[in-house]
């Protein structure tokens, strides 16, 4: 096999390979039916109340379950209904799993236009010679 011929063969499958990979990435976000941008977490806090529980240092503090994201550069936060935790928490996570998919997506697509670009410099001929003129007798 000649060295043009073997690295063509090693570019395409590179190429097989990167669509393989894409194709996982794909498998990955597709089943997703629903997402959340966002984090859950609990928020303690106190209420600002003198005569509360919450205003000694030795009293817990108030808690309850938020969703956190950002929008136009501010964060925001939304309470959450005491049972919707687990269900938020899936949900944001879906979204980061989902967001992951989409980057490395970005980056193998990248990887394969770099690929094609070598494969076809690789199999590109150069253009032929110029005929050979003939002479007027």
């Amino acid at each position: 096999m000649t060295p043009r011929a073997d690295r063509a063969s090693r570019l395409r499958l590179a190429l097989k390979s990167l669509l393989a990979d894409s194709q996982r990435q794909l498998d990955e976000m597709l089943p997703l039916r629903q997402l959340v941008k966002g984090s859950v977490y609990e928020l303690k806090t106190r209420c600002g109340k003198p005569s509360c529980h919450c205003a000694s240092e030795e009293e817990p503090l108030h808690s309850s379950t938020v969703l956190s994201w950002s929008e136009h550069g501010k964060t925001r936060l939304r309470t959450l209904p005491p049972g919707e935790r687990v269900r938020f928490q899936q949900l944001t996570e879906d979204y980061r799993r989902f967001r992951q998919a989409r980057t490395a997506l970005v980056k193998l697509q990248r990887r394969m236009l770099a690929t094609i670009d070598q494969l076809e410099k690789t199999l590109r001929l150069p253009p032929p010679k110029p005929a050979a003129r003939r002479r007027k007798s």
